[in-house]
């Protein structure tokens, strides 16, 4: 009988000790992959980072290196209207001479020249043939227009900062800049590359007040700002994980 009973107590030793050998495994595997889930996503958000500052690094210098070559901006000839013509000849002239470019598309609106992206509430967004085009030698996509009335002359820029590769989302590899010629309210402005949103605060710009802020239920063009305010950073309450949509 004690030995029927010792045997019975080693098996459900035995027996617990493999549920148990079980249920660890189970735990170190969860744990891992939530670890591993994080690594990836810190890593994504720094490679965010990395390649908006490359951008704004590029584009500034390339004002600056044009303006050695073509004097001061209020000398420049800046288109007077909305146009094709306009935009891609103040380009040709002023910007392109200073650039590095895999691929010129002007105004091309196909193929790979296209410019079709998602916006961060789920909204299609795509550029039409007044923006031009073009490659940088790293990958990067970006289109610019120019713009201007009697008070103001700017260049805008959507940046794919990874060009064609996913996620083409507004706030994760996409974001707009702007470069101001003329600015007769804010001279300050004038001769600086500038995120989209840069004169609002870190509250007005995470708030649902303007459909250009950045969280989930705005279009996020202001999130290039909010990560330049936050010191070149992604901190918490960026709408990273909102930013999901996937154009192919």
């Amino acid at each position: 009988m004690i030995k029927t009973a010792s045997k019975n107590l080693k098996n459900y030793k035995k027996g617990n000790t493999l549920a148990e050998m079980l249920i660890t495994i189970a735990i170190i595997g969860i744990v891992f992959t939530v670890s591993v889930g994080v690594f990836v996503a810190d890593y994504n958000r720094n490679q965010t980072v990395v390649r908006l500052e490359k951008m704004y690094s590029t584009l500034s210098q390339a004002f600056n290196k044009s303006m050695v070559t073509n004097g001061m901006l209020n000398s420049w000839d800046f288109p007077d209207n909305l146009s094709e013509i306009g935009s891609y000849t103040f380009f040709e002239d002023y910007l392109k001479p200073s650039l590095i470019l895999a691929r010129d598309c002007k105004n091309s609106t196909k193929g790979q020249c296209d410019f079709v992206f998602k916006e961060l509430d789920g909204s299609e967004k795509s550029l039409n043939s007044t923006w031009v085009r073009f490659f940088l030698n790293d990958g990067a996509f970006v289109a610019m227009q120019t713009n201007a009335n009697d008070k103001y002359k700017v260049i805008y820029f959507y940046a794919d900062t990874n060009g064609k590769k996913r996620l083409n989302v507004v706030a994760r590899d996409i974001f707009l800049f702007e470069y101001w010629i003329q600015n007769n309210d804010h001279p300050e402005y004038v001769g600086k590359l500038l995120p989209f949103g840069h004169q609002y605060t870190r509250e007005e710009i995470t708030s649902t007040d303007n459909y250009n802020n950045c969280n989930s239920s705005t279009n996020g063009n202001y999130c290039g700002a909010l990560i330049m305010k936050d010191n070149w950073q992604i901190k918490t309450g960026y709408p990273w994980a909102q930013a999901r949509y996937v154009v192919k």
